[in-house]
């Protein structure tokens, strides 16, 4: 069949559709918000008592484009109405879709339609990166690539007062952003329309970043404050523990591996000592929570829920919290801003390695290849992190002691409680999270490689 005559076909199939099913343009004046901000209006030819079916222009021409705008938006509404009893099923919403024969359409006409729904999130907390990173872990690369090219067409995004940590991520979306370029079928399409109802029931979360609604004021208070000696990170430390870090990482010796990594952490935890007694020290009468700050860290499959145990057993070292987000793929760690960077930089490294040791366990093939295997590994791994971790923080804490005295212990409690006090409020129904039986084998391997590698202090709770 040619593409015209496939075109007419389609437009029959759906113009016959369209006047079974009517009442969706009469009922929808009951949800005004349903329809997208900008959606085309061509149901009438402007002559009173005149109508004609959707994509079918003024001059009788067939705009696959305009059917696609209408099927999308019917398939919007069926998400939103949860598929009340007299509504179009969204099954032939999908059916119809593809009966139009222009999948190169779909994504474009699409991402125009998640746009009123993306904007709305950022004032619930979301940024860019968090919000593309969901979709990419809740269901696949193309889906995030989907939800990145809504982002990026938000015009509530652009903006002179725009701040430039929004304008960074903005750059990372760049490059994530996609359309299909193949056949796209009934599975593909269905995925398409349950990523409205996953941005429509997303929750509010601890913002990481300002919103836009906040933009303006922030750009009239002119320049960001010189952060106080506890919430900034000397980067010549920075520097001497990446690149202890790095040498670590890029060896294939374990033993110096070991060392290296233990040097980078006896300097980080000293430091961090160090800053909080500068900080006590020169404390005003603001509340010492103040301080306390959420950072976002995205956790990739597989085995993400494993990994984020292991964020848990570095925070702790450093006197943070870790909540993990069940179905998004990230944690939010809660901490000083010196301690949240020292844990970043440690966690980072800390997974490479681990990811190069999971790798040689299964060299052999077989048993220790299997997802339950790697699962324990990575669990055991982290559970020993953590052990050797604590060991490390000890230390530290000896050695201050000479320095400090009796004044470090009142120091440290008082920074330990102002973060609980940030997490309990801002995460008021967070629960322990609690592992299930895991393989053995895998177990006693990633024990093992945890040997080789050496940190700070242990697991600690994981909210």
């Amino acid at each position: 069949m040619g593409p015209r005559k496939k075109q007419r076909r389609a437009a029959a199939t759906h113009r016959a559709r369209a006047g079974a099913s009517s009442h969706h343009t009469d009922r929808s004046s009951q949800w005004p918000d349903d329809r997208p901000v900008d959606a085309p209006s061509d149901r009438t030819s402007g002559r009173p008592g005149e109508r004609r079916a959707p994509g079918v222009t003024a001059d009788g021409r067939y705009d696959p484009r305009a059917v696609l705008d209408d099927l999308v938006a019917s398939g919007i509404r069926c998400v939103r109405r949860a598929m009340l009893p007299d509504d179009r099923p969204l099954g032939s919403v999908i059916l119809a879709i593809r009966d139009v024969g222009r999948d190169d359409l779909i994504d474009d006409v699409l991402v125009r339609h998640l746009v009123p729904l993306v904007a709305p999130l950022w004032e619930r907390g979301w940024s860019p990166v968090d919000l593309v990173h969901a979709a990419g872990h809740r269901f696949d690369a193309a889906i995030g690539g989907l939800v990145a090219s809504a982002v990026l067409a938000d015009p509530t995004l652009d903006s002179a007062d725009r701040p430039a940590v929004w304008t960074d991520q903005i750059q990372q979306l760049r490059r994530r952003r996609g359309r299909s370029r193949g056949d796209i079928g009934f599975e593909q399409l269905e995925h398409r329309f349950q990523v409205v109802a996953f941005l429509l029931q997303l929750p509010k979360v601890v913002p990481v970043v300002v919103p836009p609604s906040q933009w303006r004021a922030a750009a009239a208070a002119g320049p960001v404050r010189t952060r106080r000696s506890d919430e900034q990170v000397d980067p010549r430390m920075l520097e001497r523990v990446r690149a202890l870090l790095a040498k670590a990482e890029s060896t294939t010796f374990d033993a110096e591996a070991e060392a290296l990594v233990a040097k980078a952490q006896e300097l980080m935890a000293k430091y961090a000592i160090d800053v909080a007694m500068v900080a006590a020290a020169s404390a005003g009468t603001r509340s010492l929570a103040a301080g306390v700050e959420a950072r976002r860290l995205h956790l990739d499959d597989p085995y993400a829920l494993q990994k984020a145990q292991l964020l848990g057993a570095v925070a702790a070292v450093n006197g943070g919290h870790v909540v993990w987000h069940e179905g998004w793929g990230f944690a939010t760690v809660i901490g000083f801003p010196v301690e949240l960077e020292l844990t970043e930089l440690t966690f980072t490294s800390l997974l490479v390695q681990m990811t190069r040791a999971m790798a040689d366990a299964g060299a052999s093939g077989g048993h220790t290849r299997s997802a339950s295997f790697r699962r324990a590994f990575v669990l055991s791994y982290a559970q020993r992190v953590g052990e050797r971790l604590e060991a490390a923080r000890r230390r530290a804490h000896e050695a201050a002691d000479q320095q400090y005295g009796a004044a470090l212990v009142p120091v440290q409690e008082a920074r330990r409680a102002a973060v609980q006090e940030r997490a309990d409020e801002w995460f008021p129904n967070a629960r322990a999270m609690r592992s299930r039986s895991v393989d053995a084998g895998g177990w006693h391997a990633g024990r093992a490689a945890a040997d080789l590698a050496d940190l700070e202090p242990g697991l600690g709770e994981i909210r």
